[in-house]
């Protein structure tokens, strides 16, 4: 099912929040109704950099996987509160605007005292993971029970098949919230790819995407989302609004298949 506004990023944290019965200290979103009934308790954030809503429609035919996870749930047009990843990713795991959170690279994000989503899950007891470039997974060293960082300066499909893999390995340690990042659509773009590169990358992403969703449980809501929309090409944005791709789904294991997710 497709959706258009008003959705934003800043939904992403509280709509997992609620589901994982934790508060957010503060946020500029709310949670996402339309998820309620559903019967999920588990959340699995997925960012997939440069996955724009325009690029998402025009790559949609081809993206088996994701487009069945769309047919199950929903695909929501959802603003994006900035054009550059490190702020928008921070935005999204903590429901507030770059201009509240504050935290606009890499170094900000190390020093900054706001909490994001996984810290908050993890302090209140529940498992969490965080599955990212090394550099951003760092921040978690200490607070969180599952990290696994990945350097950025492998080629980008050898980043998202250890992305992929590193996302299924957690998985089957049943956190309460998972986050995982995807490189491959933005790092083809930077490395000047012509679109055929672009393109492959993506469907290489999809087929991931149908990995984790057949790993993960019915009771964990998948929300797969864009940090910001592609930054070359006839699809680039580069004004406002910027709009992104958030895909709200379920997994598809049935409770049973394997060991339970608790209680």
């Amino acid at each position: 099912m497709f959706m258009t506004p008003p959705f934003s990023q800043l939904d992403i944290a509280p709509t997992a929040a609620r589901m994982l019965g934790v508060d957010l200290p503060a946020s500029d979103g709310q949670p996402i109704d339309l998820v309620e009934g559903w019967g999920c308790r588990n959340a699995a954030i997925i960012i997939v950099d440069s996955l724009g809503y325009d690029l998402m429609l025009y790559l949609l035919p081809r993206m088996k996987n994701t487009a069945r996870l769309i047919d199950d749930g929903l695909l929501l047009q959802a603003r994006a509160v900035s054009n550059h990843t490190t702020p928008a990713i921070a935005s999204i795991l903590s429901g507030l605007l770059p201009e509240h959170h504050q935290i606009f690279d890499k170094e900000g994000a190390k020093s900054s005292s706001i909490p994001s989503l996984p810290e908050i899950a993890s302090a209140a007891g529940l498992k969490s993971a965080v599955i990212m470039e090394s550099n951003g997974a760092e921040v978690y060293e200490g607070l969180i029970e599952i990290i696994h960082g990945i350097s950025d300066r492998i080629p980008p499909e050898e980043f998202d098949q250890k992305a992929c893999q590193m996302t299924v390995q957690s998985l089957r340690e049943n956190p309460r919230l998972l986050v995982s990042y995807f490189i491959g659509i933005d790092k083809s773009v930077h490395l000047g790819r012509e679109w055929a590169g672009i393109r492959n990358a993506a469907l290489n992403i999809d087929r991931f995407l149908g990995e984790i969703a057949e790993e993960a449980d019915e009771k964990t809501l998948l929300m797969i989302c864009g940090d910001h929309p592609i930054h070359a090409g006839p699809l680039k944005r580069s004004f406002e609004p910027l709009r992104v791709a958030l895909i709200l789904a379920r997994g598809r294991r049935k409770r049973g298949q394997m060991d339970e997710n608790g209680p």
